[in-house]
This record gives structure tokens, sequence and C-alpha cells, in this order.
């Protein structure tokens, strides 16, 4: 059951680079609230302004203008100690790169959160995590031997085993095949229906038409409308409040005609009578005595 408390709340939020002339308007106004247990997914083109967005909400930024609370408290006012301390403890990241440590295997990966921590107990919680994902099969495995889904499964529950109070997931089918990627949102799903919250980035309206609510971003500027389906899963209409942004694409230009190319006038063609050219004549060797 979603409860009422906002763990997002974004009010006339703008976010600038640079000033003057040269100054790029990532975010325009934008104000949105996600609550305790929903699972909302942003989706825009490349440039709307998605990242910047997700940058925000991860507390890896700061707004230029606005208000953004996160629980309740007010980001703007925390000092960077507790930023980092909000990403380690309060927000788990799944990214479309998985980062996983090449010489560590799934559980040591799974870890590392808690180890920075120094949390007692780091084992247990690491191979519960990865028996939420379905990998407690593949806990002593390296990376390079566990497949893209698998992979971002473990990446899935290192971002589960501080029990965040927020998921937030960038692209995370971006590097996946579709068998993949609809086992990842599979898990994705079920984790919602365990109440949690979750806020899943991405450009592709089949991967988004899986949360719960949709907000579509361009330009900077968020806006909600309506209904997307996603095809690799049920392909059934999923109940979504979305406005999917629409692809622009260039079509080709037709050839220009060519006209047939003018008859040649008898009068400039060379005489057929003509002389054909003689030998060209060779340089005398010099003779050496």
């Amino acid at each position: 059951m979603i409860e009422d408390r906002p763990v997002i709340q974004l009010d006339n939020v703008y976010k600038t680079y640079g000033s003057g002339e040269t100054a790029v308007h990532a975010l325009r106004s934008v104000t949105m609230t996600v609550r305790q247990g929903e699972f909302v997914a942003i989706i825009g083109p490349s440039g709307s302004g998605k990242s910047t967005l997700m940058n925000i909400l991860g507390c890896l930024d700061v707004p230029s203008m606005g208000r953004y609370r996160f629980a309740g408290e007010d980001v703007s006012r925390m000092t960077d100690a507790s930023l980092a301390r909000v990403r380690n403890e309060r927000i788990g990241f799944v990214f479309q790169q998985f980062h996983l440590l090449k010489r560590m295997n799934a559980w040591r990966n799974v870890e590392l959160p808690l180890l920075y921590r120094r949390v007692r107990g780091r084992k247990d919680k690491a191979l519960r995590s990865l028996q939420m994902v379905g990998l407690a099969d593949r806990v002593h495995h390296l990376p390079n031997e566990l497949s893209g889904g698998q992979q971002q499964r473990v990446a899935i529950a290192r971002a589960l085993v501080t029990d965040p109070e927020l998921l937030l997931a960038d692209e995370p089918t971006g590097n996946l095949d579709t068998h993949s990627s609809a086992e990842i949102l599979q898990i994705l799903r079920t984790l919602h229906g365990s109440g949690r919250t979750i806020i899943l980035i991405t450009h592709d309206p089949d991967i988004a038409a899986t949360a719960q609510r949709v907000i579509s971003i361009r330009d900077g500027e968020v806006s909600e409308g309506v209904t997307l389906t996603v095809a690799h899963l049920s392909g059934q209409p999923v109940p979504t409040t979305a406005r999917a942004p629409r692809r622009r694409t260039r079509r080709a230009a037709a050839p220009a005609a060519v006209d047939d190319p003018p008859a040649a006038d008898p009068s400039t063609a060379p005489p057929t009578d003509a002389p054909a050219p003689g030998p060209r004549p060779r340089r005398p060797r010099s003779r050496t005595e």
C-alpha cells in the first residue's frame, strides 16, 4: 500500500549552466512529487534534460533556483558530507553501465556500500540482496563469468543492500537485449510490489510503460498525459499518465531529376577522315664507350 509521505518534492526547480548569452537552461520550472511506494518513469530524448534531472534527484547536483526536498529535508541546505551520506545510505543507484569491479566476485561487489559505512554482517546482507534478484547460485562468480543481465542484477542488489528510501535507475536496460531487459523490468516491478519507491530514467516508451506513472521531459520542462504500452513484456496496455516525446525523423530528399544530356553538335565533332596520330618518338639513349 502506498503511503502519502512524499519522498521527492521539486518546486519550481531550474538548472542553468554558464551565464549570459552562453547560458544553457537544462531545467525550467520543474515541479513534481513522488510519494513513498510509487514507481515513476521519466522519459525523454537525448538533450531533454533527463540526465540533469536525475543528477539533482540523486543529490549529485543541486538546483540553480527552486527547492528540492528529499524525504522532507531541504537538499539545498545540506553540506557536502550530508549529501554524500544521503547518496550512500538513502538512495540506491543503478546505471546503464554496471560499474562492477572486475576482480571481485558478485557478493564482494554488492557489499561495497556497506564497506564504506563499516557495517557488520556485510556478507549476510550482500547474500540476501543477491537472493532478492535471483542470483543466490552466482554469488562467487566474477563479472566476466556473468551475462549482461546477470551483471545488472548484481548492480541492483548492490543498490538494495543499504535498504534505501529511493531506488534511482538510469537507463538500466540500455546495454541489454530484449530478454534480459524484460527480466530486469520484472525485478523492478517486483520490488515496487514490495513497497519500494523507484524512479526509472529512460528514452524508450516501452520501458517507461512498465512504471505505475510516467512523466515526460522535453527541453527541460516536464509534462504528463497519455497511455503507453509495453510490447516486450505482456503486450497489454499499462495504465499510466504519460506523454511520450515524439521522435522527429528527417526524410531523405528525393534525388533531383537529371535531364537527358544534349545531343552532340556534328559541327564540333572531330573529322572522321583525320589521320591517326603517329607513335610517340623515343629519346635516343646515350652510349657509354
